[in-house]
């Protein structure tokens, strides 16, 4: 039966390093295995359009435009509850996300651990290990603040412990609503924070989009990350989006197992915030089956030309990537099933992407295929430029970076 009240929303935020994203999506598989349809979102992972302005470094204003346009496919996906997570420092922040979520009710909660705790945690990461300091200030400024509603302390507790203490403290605020009563809640568009599909200018020229796909294991992200790194800092204002970051709602539908029209809308409506902030290329990662797959993001992308560049490695290289990740190197990422698996396990999985990248090398569809055997990421992204056409995306350099 119905549950007449709105879709909850609980937002994990928090000092860099204190463990949002990982608490996150251990938080959505709980629900997910509690019977609950849960959508589970980084917030960092809709905002990668830079350079950023000056005035808004961290890209909010990018960030609540595409979370505004992608919850309508959630809500229509079946999702019954969303978690996110993402730095917010104020409440007027909140308030701009949540305004545009239609037929939800946000739950704001705040992970806090001590400094020295804090300070490990950013240096097992392994990255942005320099702001730490920053990190340690940011948690001070959390702790004078009050417009959290929940606050959980995580020293010296395995995530899925924290992930527990999260629910208990939500308590009844993550009763699920149904998708039906947010839909019911949502009535138009908001004003200002689109765009909706429809909304599309039909005059603007096709922009170029580079689709980094492969087998597992092969480094689609790394390289698709580098890429995007390359040419942001060549001159060329750039949008990056990695489909596995925005496909996350669980259980899948089982004639779409891989969520590709959730991703495919998702994208199709973030692509135009990006070029609305003056992206002029978008590079994507993330794993394609067919020729139908790829069919579903191009009638979702209709002003982007697009180029897939087929990623693929020896299977000695793709067992010896697969066994790495699984025993933790790397940087951690949401939704990563490898990280933690026995080696059986992940020896299964190596020789099912060695499968894998043989049938999509047959299948064909991909415009260039890029061997990755022993070559460093970086040389990988500058490689898959010149083969996409030279110094892909092959634009002159944005007027005010010269």
């Amino acid at each position: 039966m119905p549950s007449n009240r709105p879709i909850p929303v609980l937002w994990l935020c928090g000092p860099s390093g204190v463990g949002k994203s990982t608490v996150g999506w251990e938080l959505s598989t709980q629900l997910n295995a509690a019977g609950i349809s849960t959508a589970y979102l980084d917030l960092d992972q809709i905002g990668l359009c830079y350079p950023a302005p000056a005035e808004d470094p961290d890209n909010h204003r990018i960030k609540v435009r595409n979370l505004a346009a992608m919850w309508p496919a959630y809500r229509s996906a079946g999702a019954e509850c969303l978690v996110l997570s993402g730095g917010v420092v104020t409440p007027e922040l909140v308030r701009s996300y949540a305004e545009p979520l239609r037929g939800t009710e946000l739950t704001l909660c705040r992970l806090r651990v001590g400094h020295d705790a804090l300070r490990a945690r950013i240096e097992h990461r392994g990255w942005l290990t320099h702001l730490a300091d920053e990190s340690v200030a940011e948690a001070d400024a959390l702790d004078r603040s009050d417009f959290a509603d929940l606050t959980v302390d995580t020293d010296g507790l395995p995530v899925a412990e924290v992930a527990r203490r999260v629910r208990a403290a939500a308590g009844d605020r993550l009763r699920p609503g149904s998708a039906a009563d947010a839909a019911a809640a949502a009535r138009g568009p908001v004003a200002g924070v689109g765009p909706h599909p429809g909304d599309r200018a039909a005059t603007a020229a096709p922009a170029p989009a580079l689709w980094l796909c492969g087998p597992t294991g092969v480094g689609k992200s790394t390289v698709g990350y580098d890429l995007f790194t390359q040419v942001r800092t060549g001159g060329v204002k750039a949008a990056y989006v990695d489909l596995g970051q925005i496909g996350f709602l669980r259980p899948a539908p089982v004639d779409d197992p891989g969520n590709h029209r959730l991703k495919a809308a998702n994208l199709g409506v973030m692509w135009p915030v990006f070029r609305e902030h003056g992206a002029r290329c978008l590079i994507v990662s993330g794993p394609v089956d067919d020729r139908d797959v790829v069919g579903t993001y191009r009638d979702a992308l209709p002003d982007l030309e697009l180029t897939l560049c087929l990623l693929t490695a020896e299977q000695q290289q793709l067992t010896e990537r697969i066994l790495r990740r699984g025993h933790g190197g790397g940087p951690p990422i949401p939704g990563d099933e490898l990280r933690g698996l026995p080696e059986p396990a992940l020896r299964r999985v190596a020789e099912r992407a060695g499968h894998q990248a043989d049938a999509l090398t047959r299948a064909g569809f991909a415009h260039l295929n890029v061997a990755t055997d022993g070559i460093p990421p970086a040389e990988l992204a500058a490689l898959v430029r010149n083969r996409a056409g030279g110094n892909w995306p092959c634009l002159p350099v944005d007027p005010d970076r010269r």
